[in-house]
């Protein structure tokens, strides 16, 4: 298991693009992919004797609630082979067999797309098979009856919502900082969330396929909401909000804004998704007339504090 270094990096993301399908390449396209890899430090190539990768793999190691950890694992194989997957998967937990616990640790294992892991190989590690996530969808066109109902209460309250464009960066050129605090601020407790930089902030507003929507309340910046033109839909990965602002509506406010500016561009499908642990997250979009399409499972094991991890 070899880490992505700027040496390797190259011939690593040729290798993600060739297994990914069109919609992970979509996004890839919209993001600096290279420099998003180098920033995390946590990716990984599988690799045979002659160099040839056969798997990417990511290992993330982060605070969890409490005093607890969480450790997240991502493999995905160029095969939709559940046993080669499962071989990969081995070998990664084969570096972590024997780990000694320092507080309790949560390990959780996502199956990659079309994929899933052999049931009674996880079964005999420990994990157990338990929901992850949600997909959302919205339907093409302009905002309807009955959502986003708390926009209009933001708007008596004083806020307004912008889509960020070269003239207000150039009116406001610390605004990349701004957002990356706020956005950081927001996610410091999600554990499957990176933090991010200014400059990735400005990197991704870059790229021809993005969008971003701020909200504010006078001269303040109270959130943002990403988007990302896929092609057959748009992506919003992620909005964020300044705590104080919970509750006026503001969030309601931008994806209203969201959902008006997609239909007038382009009258494709928003995608969204959430963290089935996250109910404030996906209660929000359900509010937005998102509806929920597809669960994905997720496998965990649970480590006490002074135990060893053991396959």
């Amino acid at each position: 298991m070899v880490p992505i270094t700027k040496e390797n990096i190259e011939r690593y993301i040729a290798f993600r693009l060739a297994i990914s399908d069109e919609e992970q390449r979509n996004y890839f396209a919209s993001i600096d992919l290279a420099a998003v890899i180098l920033a995390n430090g946590n990716e990984y190539a599988l690799q045979d004797e002659s160099g040839r990768i056969h798997a990417s793999v990511i290992i993330s190691r982060k605070p969890g609630p409490g005093d607890s950890l969480l450790v997240l694992f991502s493999i995905e194989i160029a095969e939709k082979d559940s046993r080669k997957l499962t071989e990969c998967l081995h070998q990664v937990l084969e570096k972590e067999n024997g780990r000694l616990a320092s507080h309790d640790t949560r390990y959780r294992i996502y199956n990659p797309p079309e994929t899933v892991y052999v049931k009674a190989d996880m079964e005999n590690w420990g994990f157990a098979e338990v929901p992850g996530s949600f997909r959302y969808e919205r339907a093409p066109g302009p905002p309807r009856a009955g959502e986003f109902p708390h926009a209009d209460r933001a708007v008596e309250k004083g806020y307004e919502t912008i889509l960020l464009d070269d003239a207000y960066i150039k009116k406001h050129p610390d605004i990349f900082e701004t957002l990356a605090a706020i956005f950081n601020r927001a996610f410091e407790n999600r554990a499957s969330v990176n933090q991010t930089t200014a400059e990735r902030f400005e990197t991704n507003y870059n790229k021809e396929n993005n969008g971003m929507i701020i909200a504010k309340l006078g001269d303040e910046v109270t959130g943002c909401i990403t988007l990302t033109h896929m092609g057959n839909s748009v992506l919003s990965p992620q909005y964020c909000c300044l705590r104080r602002h919970w509750g006026t509506g503001s969030v309601d406010l931008m994806c209203r804004h969201l959902a008006e500016y997609v239909a007038k561009r382009w009258n494709v499908p928003i995608i969204g998704y959430a963290e089935v642990n996250n109910a404030a997250s996906w209660k929000a979009l359900e509010r937005f007339g998102l509806t929920r399409v597809e669960q994905y499972m997720v496998w965990e094991r649970v480590v006490a504090a002074g135990e060893r991890f053991k396959i």
